[in-house]
């Protein structure tokens, strides 16, 4: 089997259509034909069901299909990692989060002073996404808002955090100790998407409806940062656990009448992860060791 067999096989699966398949590889549909059946004679098992009107894939397809990006991906790491050590670097971590990534910065920036020759990826993916990246090996470490474990992926519950309403630095509560969510019954809301966080946006729902509403939600963004931006702007509030650092244009203020918490945790494959991997997650849990509240070094 040669690369090419799999770059042809991925390119026939996402079009579904030789002539496509065939122009979008350049070249013709004779020669995309014996890949394929090259393929499938080496695998012993056949990939597409063929007829006049339609190619499908076959359960084997299917399941080749996910196994043929994973080796792509993995060529395409190693090419990565090659062009890093090229110019100095000695390889990537790549992490994914959600909320705002300024709560990552003290940790990467103190990273980045004891290695600074590896180059660190960022990617705002929300949890369930995270999962998947992570057994697909297109992230090494996610930084999600769940705490059970996951069939091949380890999780190390880190901190909880506590919601609380964020208000634009002149809405008339904003000089108020605490706020009650009774009293926000007539407000306009800022949130995320509901594809983009469901435990996030379900945990938000859950409760309004303990008080006895459902929120006005007038602006829903794909993400955190956009969400704090148009609050700050004075378009609506949010409840959010994040962001833990000041941002201008947002007063943060305690819920008085509910208490909810989310809990962070870190993600990491439990097995075949990378010797930076492991130094990066030993450095996070040690530089954050008087601050965790719950959580301990990870063992390997």
């Amino acid at each position: 089997m040669e690369l090419r067999h799999i770059r042809y096989f991925i390119a026939l699966a996402n079009e579904l259509n030789f002539s496509r398949a065939a122009e979008k590889l350049h070249i013709s549909q004779p020669p995309l034909s014996r890949q394929i059946k090259e393929l499938e004679d080496e695998i012993g098992a056949k990939l597409f069901h063929r007829t006049k009107r339609e190619v499908t894939l076959t359960k084997a397809g299917k399941s080749f299909l996910q196994d043929a990006y994973q080796i792509m991906d993995s060529i395409e790491q190693a090419s990565i990692n090659a062009q890093l050590l090229n110019v100095g670097l000695e390889g990537e971590l790549r992490i994914g989060f959600t909320g705002a990534v300024q709560d990552l910065v003290p940790s990467l920036l103190a990273f980045r002073k004891i290695r600074p020759d590896i180059s660190v990826k960022l990617l705002n993916l929300s949890t369930e996404k995270q999962i998947d990246a992570l057994n697909n090996n297109v992230l090494d470490i996610g930084f999600i808002s769940r705490s059970e474990d996951f069939n091949k992926i380890e999780v190390r519950p880190v901190r909880k955090f506590t919601f609380f309403v964020a208000l634009p630095e002149k809405h008339p509560l904003a000089s108020a100790e605490t706020v009650s969510l009774r009293s926000l019954k007539d407000e306009t809301f800022v949130m995320t998407q509901k594809s983009i966080g469901l435990l996030y946006y379900n945990s938000i729902m859950d409760i309004f409806k303990k008080v006895g509403f459902t929120p006005k939600i007038s602006y829903q963004t794909n993400d955190l940062q956009t969400v704090l931006a148009l609050v700050s702007a004075g378009v609506g509030i949010t409840i959010t656990p994040s962001p833990f650092y000041q941002i201008k244009g947002i007063i943060k203020k305690e819920i008085s009448d509910i208490n909810l918490t989310i809990t962070a945790s870190l993600a990491w494959k439990k097995e075949n992860y990378s010797d930076i991997t492991k130094e990066f997650l030993l450095f996070f849990f040690d530089f954050h060791k008087n601050e965790l509240e719950i959580g301990h070094k990870p063992g390997f």
